[in-house]
């Protein structure tokens, strides 16, 4: 059996990017999305179509946000 050291094998995944991101960040975007769209959820009946779709949308853009800028690296 061969016996390698530690930090040999391991240094070669390590290069890339870091495995996680921001986790904070990540968090205060997401539970800013989730507010949005209870809000939206809540409010829904009462507001025009075309005004839903827009704010739906720009949830889900800064859902996306969050998880490109501050979310887990894969």
């Amino acid at each position: 059996m061969t016996t390698m050291h530690p930090d040999s094998s391991s240094r070669r995944h390590r290069e890339g990017k870091p495995a996680v991101g921001r986790p904070v960040l990540f968090v205060v975007l997401l539970a800013i999305a989730a507010i949005g769209v209870l809000g939206l959820l809540v409010a829904g009946p009462s507001i025009a179509v075309p005004l839903a779709l827009v704010t739906a949308a720009g949830l889900m853009g800064l859902v996306a946000f969050a998880w490109a800028v501050a979310g887990p690296r894969l």
